[in-house]
């Protein structure tokens, strides 16, 4: 069911238990280089990642390892802001975050990756090969040393994005203006794509991952709230895993993901109404988007203030997907 709220448009998604699969490519709005075609493609890059994620979760695989292959479809997909495909930085290079977290609490981050194939990879390899939580830019010879999968940086580029990064810097910046709170739109299509996924196992784990490329035209060295955890990710066993998409800052500022699961927990609020809440406090600091959050036990929303997003669920109870 789908609910438009004064704030925000909520739909319920997953099973009451069991597993569930639910992904998001970004929100935002439609964008000028908006097309049939180009949605077409977006539903079916969608499509492959719940199938890659939920064939995990169906032959009894680990939530953790569903959202790696349901991002990984889409991190390859060149229509979406993550890996190959991803937004540009001020000074033509694409930089991707990514993080993930399990519900009992172990996360890895990266920040600033310029090679990373699969930068979703990278974030594992430091929870699970380091003694840290975040890493922002490692070296190559870290990131061989892990086994993780590189490319050079123009494999990420593509022209789209070469093209959105032209007009992104002919138009004075419009982002940093619609931050600050003046009200003026976005270059379209890069507004918000962030990519993330959630899942819940057979065994009643949760998991949340999130990837991204930024920002067209961010500064170098711009971290958003994908890779930090309790702002754009968060997993934790005792309410909720939650992958966010849109105006970074603002999302930090709310510390939105970690907000919607110590609303659950503390306040005893539903999915819903704190995902509402929620997003509510990120458009008080002049910020839209989404969030997908997936409870360990109930089933999960889809939450967006801004005028679409780009997103998917599967569950024993139905799927569905939304580009």
């Amino acid at each position: 069911m789908t609910q438009a709220t004064a704030l925000a448009t909520v739909e319920s998604a997953g099973s009451e238990d069991g597993i569930t699969l639910i992904i998001h490519a970004g929100a935002g709005d439609r964008g000028k280089h908006h097309t049939p075609e180009r949605s077409a493609q977006v539903k079916a890059d969608l499509t492959r990642a719940l199938d890659a994620g939920y064939a995990v979760l169906q032959a009894g695989g680990a939530a953790e390892e569903a959202v790696i292959a349901a991002i990984h479809v889409m991190e390859d997909a060149p229509e979406f802001n993550a890996g190959r495909g991803a937004a540009l930085t001020s000074d033509g290079l694409a930089r991707m975050d990514a993080c993930l977290m399990t519900g009992d609490g172990e996360v890895g981050a990266v920040a600033g990756v310029s090679t990373v194939k699969n930068p979703i990879d990278a974030a594992q390899a430091v929870k699970d090969q380091t003694k840290h939580v975040l890493l922002a830019d490692p070296t190559d010879e870290e990131i061989a040393a892990w086994g993780v999968e590189t490319r050079p940086n123009e494999y990420f580029i593509t022209e789209a994005r070469r093209r959105s990064l032209a007009e992104a810097q002919a138009g004075g910046d419009a982002w940093a203006k619609h931050a600050g709170g003046d009200g003026t739109g976005v270059i379209g299509d890069e507004k918000h794509g962030t990519i993330g996924a959630v899942a819940r196992d057979a065994a009643g784990r949760i998991a949340a991952g999130t990837s991204t490329g930024g920002i067209t035209n961010q500064m170098h060295g711009r971290v958003g709230d994908s890779p930090l955890p309790g702002c754009g990710t968060f997993a934790d066993q005792r309410t909720v895993a939650v992958s966010c998409t849109g105006i970074g800052e603002a999302f930090i500022k709310a510390v939105a993901a970690h907000q919607v699961s110590d609303r659950v927990r503390f306040a005893g609020e539903s999915v819903h109404d704190a995902a509402v809440a929620t997003l509510g406090e990120v458009a008080a600091h002049h910020g839209d988007g989404g969030m997908i959050v997936l409870p360990a036990t109930g089933r999960g929303v889809v939450a967006y203030n801004s005028e679409m997003m780009n997103f998917g669920y599967r569950s024993a109870a139905g799927e569905r997907v939304n580009g």
